[in-house]
């Protein structure tokens, strides 16, 4: 196999490895806002143990911010690699 084929494949695969990558992300940055909706303002919420609640906010918070910021650095390096691979 010619080696254009193989550089093809490998970055084809490279490229659905990082989509999965991001969509899991996104899926979980749903799942977090979710929590975080959940633990701000649901009846249930109100009712547990606020220190473990507040505990739980403050990391969700968290949780939410970081997911973010890595997705923006996939955004970012989305928007960079096919200029550094050489591409139009």
């Amino acid at each position: 196999m010619s080696r254009a084929f193989v550089d093809e494949d490998s970055e084809a695969l490279l490229n659905r490895e990082r989509l999965e990558h991001e969509r899991k992300l996104r899926d979980w940055l749903a799942i977090q806002e979710k929590k975080l909706a959940f633990l701000e303002s649901d009846p249930k919420a109100e009712a547990m143990d606020q220190e473990l609640r507040e505990q739980w906010l403050r990391e969700t918070r968290e949780d939410i911010e970081r997911t973010r910021k890595m997705l923006e650095e996939f955004s970012l390096e989305g928007e960079e690699r096919p200029q550094a691979w050489g591409h139009r």
